[in-house]
């Protein structure tokens, strides 16, 4: 083989050692009597000063006495010195507490039976018992157990539900942690913490087999911002604090102590290496990780992605709010426990809900007995239901004493001009509310739910312009039956024309108003980026707007008795109610559609058979 050496390289002979394989290495050097023997006396000169003090004692009473004097001295010294650690050491601990609520096993806490709504959920949640359960057999089989869960979801899903419901179904202990109280003043204070809570954990595991850290809102220490900056310091530093910043380190002590680096290679790692290994002669078994760490949160995209890599978070759930069969799983469950008459059909309750989470349904069915009891009864009956849910959506229910009959005359148009277009546009909905008392922020309102539960990503876009027609409808009814110079802010100050904009913005981003999907360009500031329409866009929704209204307002035009009638009806009453609703549409041939649901590809309907079920084929498509 030819070696070729670069231009104006000296010659090296490849076939002969290199001139430094030969010289003595600093090891060797060591390895000589002479610094083995400098190390020796550098490593005992104490022990030896010691020792020979003690023997020069012995044999001299002098030196006793003074060793005497000044190990009085020493010792008053580290007294006065050890008062004054007490004093930090205790009040570091106290600091050091963060807020930890415990349930050991055998406690009355919630179980599988107790979360309802979310099967596939729970489902997972059984798998996990197993493994916190089996973790042994699990291990032996040569894998290694679940080291963290995140639960991530809108507020009020469940998520803390279920955490301690898979802890009690384990038969583990169950750490409650507030991740806001892991945050301190002095800088160190909350890794001590944390250290401190994965201790507790680590050895209630040991006694139990696992145990279980569940940590709520896990975002107000895991995001982003929550790494130290190395450019921190002063007062307060990049997170916050005295001294220094009492956050720096606190997200990446929790990531070790969740990686179990600790376990591995902390002094007590050593300790047990060195047992293992000099006394009883064997390799060291691998730390056993028995504390599943749960995380909730509903800002998944704020965590730094540290804690979300397998080995920290390794598996992650989200918890939705639940479907409509899971909404009536919910209720029924809870009215399980309630009072009530035949009047409070889950499936009802259940279709006029969307959107609605467990805690929401809980809530609302505690308002409803709250009204129960004020009207002198202890059960609850569906219009309890129906006094207590826009309460909890819009506010308390504050009607206007004073209220000019034409102020009363146009709410009633215009709400009436909703409800029917409603029913022009919206055939699939129901309608189960409509009022002209003020309820919250709100003068008038009327609520309408879709028969069957509908999904915002599956929605058309004829289905979204019917849906802007019925938006519209308040101010068409306004320009039709007051005239165009009689129009008022109404339909700009409510929800309407918020939701007119919304509408459009979205038609005009996804294309649906032509090919100007992909022209939005964005924008930078001090508020954050923002989206910016191009003037071809703005200029398509003004003409999908105007063309609504148009269409809106001759739809109105040519239903006009079905408006004024119901108009007349609601000034009358001030507030209707889905039967009468129902009712009046139907003597129109505006038949409203029975609540149904999809289960096994076929659709069913939800109620049991009533008067209503003529409605004719073509008006159910």
């Amino acid at each position: 083989m030819t070696v070729k050496h670069a231009p104006n390289q000296p010659y090296l002979d490849t076939k002969h050692r290199f001139e430094w394989e030969q010289e003595e290495t600093l090891v060797d050097r060591r390895r000589k009597l002479p610094y083995r023997i400098r190390r020796f006396i550098r490593s005992t000169w104490l022990w030896l000063f010691i020792g020979g003090a003690l023997v020069a004692a012995l044999f001299d009473a002098g030196v006793m006495t003074f060793l005497i004097t000044v190990m009085g001295f020493v010792v008053q010294l580290l007294a006065i010195i050890l008062i004054f650690l007490s004093q930090f050491v205790l009040m570091f601990w106290f600091l050091g507490r963060s807020r930890m609520y415990t349930i050991m096993p055998g406690a009355e806490g919630v179980s599988f039976a107790d979360y309802r709504g979310q099967p596939e959920i729970l489902e997972q949640a059984r798998q996990i018992v197993m493994l916190l359960r089996g973790v042994r057999a699990y291990e032996g089989a040569g894998g290694e157990p679940l080291n963290g869960l995140l639960l991530e979801g809108p507020p009020g899903t469940g998520k803390t539900w279920l955490g301690q419901a898979i802890s009690t179904e384990a038969g583990v202990p169950f750490f409650y942690v507030d991740t806001s109280s892991l945050q301190a003043m002095f800088m160190g204070m909350g890794a001590f913490k944390v250290m401190r809570m994965y201790g507790r954990a680590r050895k209630a595991a040991k006694e139990y087999g696992a145990a279980v850290v569940f940590l709520d809102e896990i975002d107000a220490i895991g995001s982003r911002s929550g790494v130290s900056n190395v450019n921190s310091g002063g007062w307060g530093g990049a997170n916050g604090g005295f001294f220094g910043g009492g956050d720096m380190g606190l997200l990446s002590t929790m990531l070790i102590e969740m990686s179990g680096f600790s376990l591995e290679h902390g002094w007590r790692a050593r300790l047990r290496a060195w047992w293992y290994k000099t006394i009883l002669r064997r390799k060291p078994p691998k730390p056993e990780r028995r504390v599943l760490t749960m995380g909730a949160t509903n800002r998944i995209g704020a965590l730094d992605p540290a804690l979300l890599r397998p080995g920290r978070f390794d598996k992650k759930i989200r918890v939705d709010v639940p479907d409509m069969e899971g909404r009536r799983d919910i209720i029924a469950y809870y009215l399980s426990k309630m009072a009530h008459d035949d009047s409070m059909d889950p499936s009802i309750l259940a279709s006029e809900t969307p959107g609605y989470t467990p805690a929401d349904l809980k809530y609302l069915l505690n308002e409803s007995l709250r009204y129960a009891l004020f009207s002198g009864r202890r059960y609850i009956t569906y219009a309890d239901f129906q006094r207590a849910q826009p309460e909890h959506e819009m506010g308390l229910r504050a009607p206007i004493k004073h209220m000019s009959e034409e102020g009363r005359r146009r709410l009633a148009y215009r709400e009436a001009a909703k409800a029917t277009a409603v029913r022009l546009f919206l055939p699939e909905h129901r309608i189960a509310r409509m009022t002209i008392i003020r309820q919250g922020s709100k003068f008038a309102h009327i609520t309408y739910y879709p028969a069957r539960e509908a999904y915002q990503g599956l929605i058309t876009r004829d289905e979204l312009l019917q849906r802007l027609k019925v938006a519209v409808a308040p101010k068409a009814a306004e320009i039709e039956f007051f005239g165009g110079n009689k129009q008022t802010l109404g339909f700009e100050r409510g929800d309407d024309f918020n939701r007119v904009r919304q509408l459009l913005r979205l038609m005009a981003s996804a294309g649906m108003l032509g090919t100007l999907g992909a022209a939005m360009s964005y924008s930078i500031s001090l508020w954050g980026i923002s989206t910016e329409t191009t003037p071809e866009m703005k200029e398509a929704m003004e003409e999908t707007y105007q063309r609504t209204l148009q269409q809106t307002r001759e739809a109105l035009r040519q239903n006009a008795h079905i408006v004024e009638a119901l108009a007349n009806l609601l000034m009358e009453k001030e507030e209707l109610m889905a039967t009468e609703i129902r009712a009046f549409f139907d003597q129109y041939g505006l038949y409203t559609p029975d609540p149904t649901m999809v289960r096994d590809g076929e659709e069913i309907s939800i109620l049991p058979p009533s008067p209503y079920d003529r409605l004719p084929a073509k008006a159910a498509d």
